[in-house]
């Protein structure tokens, strides 16, 4: 098992190398095509609904892996920063070989320097020597290693110096924790964003992919999949509910495997990514069908830990 970095904007993740069709080799690329692929998707009437058993997460620019094994150009990998039952090593699945990379000094200033967190919804990345501009997106982290005339200097996973917009991102090795009042209104700068299963990027999220960069954005670690961010925390009465809270919807009236999660923002609404052909948005608890299918809310302090 090995490390590597992730060496394009947004990495796909997939169950099985067989899994990505031919409409998705925009984003099998490198560098890949994030904005071609989704626009291929959106072309394509099942383009987005058959992601479902195909794309399993994301993984941002910067962020690492573990590689367990290799197999004609793909790597089966493990990504840390994302908990789940699936593996206790983190989110399984397999990405293109050609979309991941190492090198010695990125790998050690990822463990000890400060860290630029994008907190902007995109922004855009420029290597040094070359004036084409690379965009990365919403919580992608890179090295900081200083800032002059109001840009970051950060760098990259090949080693290579890179430049940020100094207003798009945050300084710090670990974000500070923010409570419920802020996570809403980082959320609600989504409203209106396409739902995309498997996304925890902001070019699309899916519902639980989207409450995993919110709570991430403030310094609060929860796992990838809503069936897992169920299982941690505190559990709240409904009559109890804080902005902030995630509430959890599951089938059966409520009483069967929980298949949905959203925010709630107060006044006995919540914000989440619906599903396809229905982005981000803010409903009520007791609209349908999700008043029959509400089940428990979780609040998360940012000292829960994993297995």
């Amino acid at each position: 098992m090995s490390i590597r970095f992730v060496d394009v904007a947004v990495a796909n993740v997939w169950l099985s190398p067989c899994n990505p069709r031919d409409l998705d080799a925009a984003s099998l690329s490198h560098p890949a095509d994030v904005e071609g692929w989704l626009a291929r998707l959106d072309d394509d009437e099942k383009g987005r609904i058959d992601l479902v058993g195909r794309l399993e997460t994301q993984v941002l620019y910067g962020e690492p892996v573990w590689v367990v094994g290799e197999e004609d150009g793909w790597a089966e990998i493990r990504v840390p920063e994302q908990h789940s039952s699936k593996d206790e090593g983190g989110y399984p699945g397999w990405v293109p070989v050609r979309q991941l990379t190492f090198h010695p000094d990125y790998h050690q200033a990822w463990q000890t320097e400060p860290l630029a967190f994008v907190t902007a919804p995109r922004t855009l990345l420029r290597l040094e020597g070359s004036e084409t501009v690379h965009p990365i997106a919403f919580m992608s982290k890179l090295p900081w290693l200083g800032e002059v005339d109001d840009e970051a200097i950060v760098l990259t996973p090949r080693g290579i110096v890179g430049r940020l917009p100094s207003e798009h991102i945050t300084v710090s090795r670990t974000l500070p924790i923010a409570g419920g009042e802020v996570r809403v209104a980082t959320a609600e700068r989504f409203l209106g964003l396409p739902y995309l299963w498997g996304g925890t990027s902001s070019y699309g999220f899916d519902c639980s992919g989207l409450m995993y960069r919110i709570f991430e954005s403030a310094g609060i670690r929860i796992p990838r999949d809503a069936g897992d961010q169920a299982c941690y925390g505190e559990r709240v009465p409904a009559d109890e509910l804080r902005p902030g809270d995630l509430v959890f919807f599951a089938h059966n009236e409520g009483r069967g495997k929980i298949h949905h999660v959203g925010m709630y923002v107060g006044n006995g609404a919540f914000i989440h990514s619906p599903r396809t052909g229905h982005p981000i948005r803010i409903n009520r608890l007791s609209e349908d069908p999700y008043g029959q299918e509400f089940c428990l809310a979780r609040r998360y302090h940012g000292s829960e830990t994993f297995p």
